[in-house]
């Protein structure tokens, strides 16, 4: 059965998804790469719960200012690994501690270690800390819209105690040394996939499951991105519009299905044939490469995950 708050909340983010990329363009801040509009589309979705206009801007200016800094400090420490990470695994610490939910916490990492995949430095890292502020008026703008003559009930926030916000600081902070020490193209999938399988569980879709489920989705979804590219490259290059409706099918089966598993796969295409393509770097693509370093990576995420959450204390659970 299709639930009609999927259907509704997966419209809120694909409009976030396409308004951000139109801002992207317009304001001319390639800069930013994708991380403006992860961080744009994944803020939308949880503030779509949050019923008072209000509230929802305060978290939206919250979420902007921590992903802001999280960023940052990956970007200004590029040149010093050691200060890099721990910098990083601190600020998650304060993050997690902080914010008013844990859901808040993954996102605004996420941000920050999608900063790996941008141009290093003060000024490209000063430059989408004021970039990322653009995200508020498009996130806002979508949420109210989208709240007219629907009534919501107050949000249920599960916030971190101070030893679930540390257990997780350390899990990001060994993915990042372990991106360091094997040296992959796409270590920061390690990170990026604790967070994702962290900020998408539930008491019906266990972390544990979700673990698992991503160790499969994610070459598939890379073999499935690869093929799209190889026919987009000898069709009109326009089909490759259809990348936010693929993200955004991921997301529906998540929302409406709880289904991890397929939101993985359909995420994973999206991303492949948007790094590869959109972003100009089709002709230096390497496939093999790519495939073997992000999945490498994906699986060193699902691997630590468990290893963290069969030796750490139980987490509070919040329902979809």
């Amino acid at each position: 059965m299709v639930s009609v708050s999927a259907v509704h909340r997966t419209a809120v983010l694909l409009t976030a998804m396409l308004i951000m990329a139109g801002a992207w363009g317009f304001f001319h801040i390639p800069g930013a790469n994708m991380l403006i509009i992860v961080f744009t589309f994944l803020s939308s979705a949880f503030l779509f719960d949050v019923p008072a206009f209000h509230e929802r801007l305060n978290i939206a200016l919250l979420l902007a200012a921590y992903a802001s800094t999280a960023q940052f400090l990956i970007s200004v420490f590029f040149r010093l690994p050691a200060l890099q990470t721990v910098s990083s695994a601190l600020f998650a610490f304060f993050a997690f501690c902080t914010l008013p939910d844990i859901r808040c916490g993954c996102l605004v990492m996420i941000t920050g270690y999608l900063s790996f995949f941008a141009p290093s430095g003060f000024v490209p890292g000063f430059s989408r800390s004021i970039d990322i502020f653009v995200a508020v008026a498009v996130i806002m703008a979508v949420t109210t819209i989208s709240s007219i003559n629907d009534r919501k009930t107050a949000a249920s926030f599960t916030p971190c105690s101070c030893v679930q916000s540390l257990v997780l600081a350390a899990e990001l902070g060994i993915g990042n040394i372990l991106f360091k020490l094997l040296q992959l193209k796409q270590g920061a999938w390690i990170m990026l996939t604790v967070l994702f399988i962290t900020m998408s569980e539930s008491p019906r879709s266990p972390g544990e499951k979700l673990a698992v489920e991503r160790i499969f989705a994610v070459p598939l979804g890379i073999m499935a991105g690869g093929a799209l590219l190889a026919v987009f490259s000898r069709m009109d290059h326009r089909f490759v519009y259809l990348v936010p409706l693929i993200a955004a099918t991921g997301f529906f089966f998540l929302y409406n299905y709880g289904n991890f598993f397929v939101f993985s796969l359909f995420f994973i295409i999206a991303l492949t044939v948007f790094t590869d393509w959109m972003t100009g770097t089709y002709q230096s693509f390497r496939f093999l490469d790519t495939f073997i370093s992000r999945t490498v990576s994906s699986w060193l995420g699902a691997v630590l995950f468990l290893i963290v959450r069969w030796g750490a204390p139980p987490r509070k659970e919040r329902s979809l």
